[in-house]
């Protein structure tokens, strides 16, 4: 079975300069921070690590970002997509950066795929070098290691996120199953680069097996 890429991409995005009191009241928006950039992408996995991404780079703070219930196929209007991410700047000039950075790692950098072309195969599997402020904060990483993103439909990544630990020395930081926003399962483990790339690994090959022969047991 062959992995193919599924397109995505970045649906919307705007800057907000010199934010009014009242914004930054609802929005708890550090004082110190004078501008917001906002986003929305197609696929919310990909946009979760594109934004820690751009922390890792830039001066920001990511104020929210959350899937929307039921994914793409439930947006109330075109530009809504699967997710959408608000995040903080010092200054215009890093918002903008932060922009630039998260737009090029969701067409560039990253990629949702499925088996043989299959939509209904889909998942994601990234392993980063190591966190950015933004997965060491919310979701425990430790700061300094890597970690890897792996997410899929329910049975077959359940199946596979065992496989991927056996495979590996690595540490749930998150896990999620269904129902989940975008009714999917999925996990980021922690570890060394070396560990994280062989937990991808197997997960990619187990996910591979359970569509082979999905009765197999």
């Amino acid at each position: 079975m062959d992995i193919v890429p599924v397109p995505t991409k970045m649906l919307s995005q705007k800057l907000l300069a010199h934010i009014s009191p009242e914004f930054r009241r609802v929005y708890e928006i550090p004082e110190e921070h004078d501008s917001v950039g906002i986003f929305t992408a197609d696929n919310d996995d990909i946009a979760y690590l594109a934004v820690d991404d751009a922390t890792k780079k830039t001066k920001i703070k990511v104020i929210k970002a959350e899937t929307f219930y039921g994914g793409d196929g439930c947006s109330w209007n075109r530009y809504g997509g699967k997710i959408e991410v608000i995040f903080s700047g010092l200054k215009v000039a890093d918002v903008k950066s932060a922009l630039n950075y998260i737009g090029d790692y969701i067409k560039h950098q990253s990629a949702l795929f499925c088996f043989d072309g299959d939509v209904s195969t889909a998942f994601y599997a990234q392993t980063a070098p190591r966190s950015g402020n933004y997965f060491h904060d919310v979701f425990g990483v430790p700061e300094g290691d890597a970690y890897t993103y792996l997410v899929g439909g329910p049975i077959e990544t359940t199946y596979a996120i065992e496989k991927a630990l056996k495979a590996s020395k690595t540490t749930i930081c998150k896990f999620w199953e269904p129902p989940s926003h975008a009714n999917s399962t999925g996990v980021i483990l922690s570890g060394s680069e070396s560990a994280c790339r062989s937990a991808e690994k197997a997960f990619i090959e187990a996910l591979r097996a359970v569509h082979r022969a999905p009765m197999a047991m």
